[in-house]
């Protein structure tokens, strides 16, 4: 079995081909933007819909959406007022709560619950991160809003985000037990299995060494919220909903990862702060190394 350590070090690995290959001059930074398309629009969706289609719902299960998804909106609260108190601009202060409050339930979370809890915690942590996919649906309507300047487009961009469409087809094909053919089945597999390099490359395409060091005091707030609060937090529920067994491990663990590899993808598409994004996910993600590690040894 894999420690935490050693699953963490896979995306970190394809972060850095992905810096190596732009210093080479094989991939431009301004090639993260393919790469984002084809992550939001196909490979994502891909993957969100093999992981639901055919998850077996438990009466505990049905809990950890919904913590997720009150997790999220108080990190947004936190985030929010750290952005207040340093006076950040529109723009830098959107990336901060995207980067402080979406979590890498799915391409680190996965694994790590898989190879920590076994299939149980699995499944567990594929029903967490439907909270998280609820979040960049809801993100990309608001970012949509916001930064796009016509309500019209919106509306447009949000009934036509193939993720949601992906969530809600999966969620039919499972109520009713629809199976899926061969050839469609190990479409969507080799789709979605693209998802976590493009991400990293594309990561690694955005990230800037330099920049992290420029970007310092964001980076460390974030990673503290992400990485200390959001368990804490995530606990303290947990305890007055009085949740426990493998519901209660998987949540305190995916409370604690780092940032989500959609947040770049978000802030690339609607365009954010992409540099900044880079960075605060770059830098919780190497610090999660640590806090995972903590984590994992409070529940074992």
């Amino acid at each position: 079995m894999a420690s935490p350590i050693e699953v963490i070090l896979v995306p970190t690995i394809m972060i850095l081909l992905g810096v190596f290959l732009r210093q080479k001059g094989f991939l431009k930074k301004s090639d993260r933007e393919l790469l984002s398309k084809i992550v939001l629009y196909i490979a994502l969706p891909a993957m969100i819909f093999i992981n639901l289609y055919d998850a077996q719902i438990s009466h505990n299960m049905l809990f950890l959406p919904v913590l997720g998804f009150t997790l999220t909106c108080i990190l947004i609260v936190i985030a929010y007022a750290y952005c207040r108190v340093r006076n950040y601009s529109k723009k830098t202060t959107w990336t901060i709560i995207i980067a402080a409050s979406i979590m890498n339930t799915g391409f680190i979370g996965f694994p790590v619950s898989l190879g920590v809890f076994g299939n149980e915690g699995f499944i567990n942590a594929v029903f967490y991160d439907l909270a998280t996919s609820t979040w960049v649906v809801l993100y990309g309507v608001i970012l949509a809003t916001k930064f796009g300047g016509n309500r019209k487009e919106a509306l447009k961009k949000a009934l036509t985000f193939t993720p949601v469409w992906a969530v809600i087809l999966a969620l039919i094909f499972n109520v009713f037990n629809i199976p899926l053919i061969y050839v469609v089945e190990n479409t969507l597999n080799y789709f979605g299995q693209a998802t976590i390099p493009l991400i990293m490359l594309s990561l690694g395409l955005s990230l800037d060494f330099g920049n992290v060091k420029n970007y310092l005091s964001p980076s460390i707030a974030v990673s503290v919220i992400k990485l200390v609060i959001a368990p804490v937090i995530m606990f303290g529920l947990l305890s007055i909903f009085k949740i426990s067994g493998m519901a209660f491990n998987i949540a305190i663990l995916e409370a604690g990862m780092s940032t989500a590899g959609n947040a770049l993808v978000l802030a690339i598409e609607y365009g954010l702060d992409a540099d900044l994004m880079g960075s605060l996910t770059f830098t919780n993600v190497v610090l999660s190394v640590f806090t995972l590690t903590a984590i994992i040894g409070f529940l074992s």
